[in-house]
């Protein structure tokens, strides 16, 4: 999940950060969301890169299930999940293309990581999102 924090889903998360937690916030919902939206970049990017479509299924069966247990652990509001996964589907598939229009070859690091993020456990997911976003939900800055 290390190679997550310092991949697609952190570029992604990055922009929106949240403070001190004591129920979710309109910037902490933004941020959970980034997170989906990210999971969904991941898998399209590796789409187009050649991923199996075994292996991108379990990626977005793995993605839906740690973080829908997030939402409900912290508070978030997940009825937009499929949506918000589509939209970043269409983003990694997109942003794979233009790379590959311009000859940049990003695969080998997105697959990298999509295979880290197709089996991850919860809780190894947990952490990669503190990295990303300065701490999990309800804990004080610091």
């Amino acid at each position: 999940m290390r190679k997550m924090a310092g991949g697609l889903m952190a570029a992604l998360a990055l922009g929106l950060t949240g403070g001190a937690w004591a129920a979710p916030d309109a910037s902490e919902q933004l941020q959970y969301e980034s997170f989906v939206v990210a999971a969904g970049a991941s898998n399209g990017a590796a789409r187009v890169c050649g991923a199996s479509e075994p292996d991108l299924k379990q990626h977005q069966d793995t993605s839906r299930k740690n973080l829908q247990r997030y939402a409900q652990e912290y508070g978030f509001n997940a009825q937009n999940y499929d949506t918000l996964f589509d939209k970043g589907l269409d983003q990694g598939k997109a942003m794979m293309e233009e790379m590959k229009r311009s000859g940049v070859d990003g695969c080998r690091g997105v697959l990298g990581s999509f295979q880290n993020e197709r089996v991850i456990g919860y809780e190894d997911m947990k952490a990669a999102l503190a990295e990303v976003s300065d701490g999990l939900p309800g804990e004080t800055e610091k």
